[in-house]
C-alpha cells in the first residue's frame, strides 16, 4: 500500500514536471518542410540550430528548386501540396519561393519565411506588424538609404552601376529604392540589366571592365542570381578596379570592396524563435516580422588595397574586415 502510494506520488510530481518545467514543456516532435531557392544557405543553419537550442526534435524534407520557377512549381504541386497536412510548419527561403508557396498552400499549414526582403510590397504580409495569415517570417532588408549613405562614407561617387536581374522582384523594387534615393543625393544610376543568362551578365561585366561604359561604383543587390555569381562578378569589379557595394556578405567574400548586409544566421535564429512563440500559444498573424537592428559594415582589404582606398577611423570599430 505504502508502496502504491509512494508510486502515485512520484507520476503526479513527474507530470507537475512536464506541465511547468521550461526542461520539458518545449521538447516535441516537428515535422517541417524546407523549400529554398538556391540550396541550404546560413538562414537555415541558424533555423536548425536555434530550434535545437529551443528544445526541439524536427525531421526536415527539404526540396531546393534550384533557381528555376518551373521546377518550384512542380515541386509544390506535386510533392508539397499532396502531403500538406503532414507537415507541422512550412519554411520558405526567399521572395519567389514564399509568394508561389503561400499562394499553393493557402493558409492551410503554418508559413515560415526567411530571407524576404519586401514582405508587404511582395504581397506576403498585410503589414510588418501584422502578416494578416498563417504565416510570419524575417527580412533580410537593410536600409538601402543607411547602405548608401555608409558607403559615401567610405568613397566618392556621382555615378552607380545597378547589376540586376530583371524577373527578380526584389531586384526591382530595390531599384525603384535606388533611383529615389541618388536623385536626391544627385548621384547618376546606370542599369546593367543582366536576366539569368550567363552570357548576358558576362557582357555586362565586360562593358565595365573595358570601360565601353563608365561608372564610379557598382551596386549589388540582394538578388539570387547575382549571388550565385558572386565569385565571378567579385573577380571582375576588381580587375576592371571598380568600386562596389554589396548588399550580403557573400559579395564581399568573394571580392566586393564592402557592404552593410545582414547576417543570415541570426535570421535564421530568429524564425526559429517565431516558430517557438507559436508553438506556446501566439497567432502566426500578430508576430511581427522580424527585422536586423544592428547590421554589419564589412569590407574586403584586399580589395580596398588593390584599389587604394582607406577606411575612416569613425568606422573601424564597427567594422569586420575580411582578407
Amino acid at each position: 500500500m505504502k508502496k502504491c502510494v509512494i508510486t502515485s506520488i512520484l507520476l503526479v510530481i513527474f507530470a507537475l514536471m512536464v506541465n511547468c518545467s521550461p526542461l520539458f514543456a518545449y521538447i516535441k516532435n516537428l515535422n517541417i518542410a524546407m523549400i529554398l531557392w538556391r540550396g541550404e544557405t546560413e538562414a537555415e543553419i541558424g533555423f536548425k540550430d536555434g530550434l535545437n537550442k529551443l528544445g526541439y526534435s524536427v525531421q526536415y524534407t527539404t526540396m531546393n528548386a534550384g533557381q528555376d520557377r518551373a521546377a518550384l512549381g512542380r515541386l509544390l504541386r506535386n510533392k508539397v501540396k499532396p502531403e500538406l497536412k503532414k507537415f507541422d510548419y512550412i519554411y520558405t527561403f526567399g521572395t519567389t519561393v514564399t509568394k508561389l508557396t503561400k499562394l499553393i498552400i493557402e493558409n492551410q499549414v503554418p508559413h515560415i519565411f526567411n530571407a524576404v526582403a519586401a514582405p508587404v510590397a511582395a504581397g506576403i504580409a498585410q503589414r510588418m506588424d501584422f502578416t494578416g495569415g498563417n504565416i510570419s517570417g524575417a527580412s533580410n532588408k537593410i536600409p538601402l538609404s543607411l547602405q548608401i549613405d555608409i558607403a559615401l562614407k567610405v568613397m566618392n561617387f556621382k555615378k552607380i552601376g545597378l547589376l540586376f536581374n530583371p524577373r527578380e522582384p526584389n531586384s526591382l523594387a530595390i531599384r525603384k529604392n535606388l533611383y529615389a534615393i541618388c536623385r536626391d543625393l544627385n548621384i547618376e544610376v546606370i542599369d546593367f540589366r543582366s536576366p539569368p543568362v550567363q552570357d548576358l551578365l558576362q557582357e555586362n561585366l565586360r562593358k565595365l571592365l573595358y570601360k565601353s561604359i563608365v561608372v564610379d561604383a557598382v551596386y549589388l543587390p540582394l538578388d539570387s542570381f547575382m549571388v550565385s555569381n558572386a565569385k565571378l562578378i567579385g573577380a571582375q569589379l576588381r580587375a576592371a578596379q571598380v568600386k562596389s557595394i554589396g548588399s550580403m556578405r557573400c559579395y564581399i567574400d568573394k571580392g566586393v570592396l564592402m557592404g552593410v548586409v545582414p547576417n543570415y544566421y541570426q535570421l535564421g535564429r530568429a524564425v526559429a524563435a517565431i516558430v517557438d512563440r507559436h508553438q506556446k500559444g501566439e497567432k502566426l498573424e500578430s508576430i511581427p516580422v522580424h527585422t536586423q537592428k544592428t547590421p554589419a559594415v564589412v569590407i574586403n582589404k584586399t580589395t580596398s588595397q588593390a584599389l587604394g582606398i582607406d577606411i575612416p577611423e569613425n568606422l573601424l570599430k564597427n567594422l569586420i574586415v575580411l582578407e
